[in-house]
């Protein structure tokens, strides 16, 4: 979870965006920059920028399947992390939401860091939670968030996960981000911390992301 193949990444995703643009259908990209990648409150990529993108399939049924990649930078051999997820998603009629599926983490070039979860997550208005669980090393992510919206377009995101690992530190991390849609780009500043002091990749940072839905 984790700047070395960047550049090939974002040239590959900028490509294949560009098709989809015109296109209208059940098919959707994404593509984002980030001074840095934060997953559950630890830096991905050494405390450095990163460039990231994905596809998703979503059928009206509620089945979806997607694919997200970044670089990352964990002092080994891994330079990518690929993420390949599928599920099922649904409303209710008294507004509750659901997401039920699984995910595959991939790192070329270092499988033995390779790992899946399978996730549950529930919505209901502005408030979300979802639970993930790694089978193989018996390890567990509960979180949290809450969206709003404020005044000009602005957006506040809050965020609280604790990571409960088979053997190994709990960890507690939170978000706080506030985002702006300008000129066709989605823009965020966001604050992230962990209740640990003992490692660089887990100290408070602000984060900023310009981020691009098609």
């Amino acid at each position: 979870m984790k700047i070395h193949r960047s550049s090939a990444l974002g040239v590959v995703a900028l490509s294949a965006f560009s098709t989809l643009v015109f296109a209208e259908g059940p098919i959707s990209a994404n593509v984002a920059l980030t001074s840095d990648y934060v997953w559950r409150g630890t830096s991905q990529t050494d405390s450095g920028p990163a460039i990231q993108g994905g596809f998703d399939y979503a059928h009206e049924s509620g089945f979806y399947l997607g694919v997200w990649g970044s670089n990352v930078d964990f002092n080994d051999d891994a330079d990518i992390e690929l993420d390949i997820y599928g599920g099922y998603s649904n409303e209710l009629a008294n507004g509750f939401s659901y997401d039920i599926g699984a995910i595959h983490y991939d790192y070329p070039g270092q499988d033995s860091s390779d790992f899946d979860e399978i996730y549950l997550g529930i919505g209901y208005g502005f408030m979300s939670g979802k639970v993930s669980h790694d089978p193989e090393n018996d390890n567990t992510y509960w979180e949290a968030g809450a969206d709003f919206e404020l005044p000009e377009g602005f957006g506040l995101g809050l965020h609280i996960g604790y990571n409960d690992p088979d053997s190994g530190d709990e960890v507690t991390d939170w978000k706080i981000g506030v985002s702006k849609s300008l000129v066709g780009l989605d823009f965020e500043l966001a604050y992230t911390d962990t209740d640990t002091s003992n490692d660089d990749l887990t100290d408070a940072r602000a984060v900023f992301t310009i981020s691009k839905s098609f």
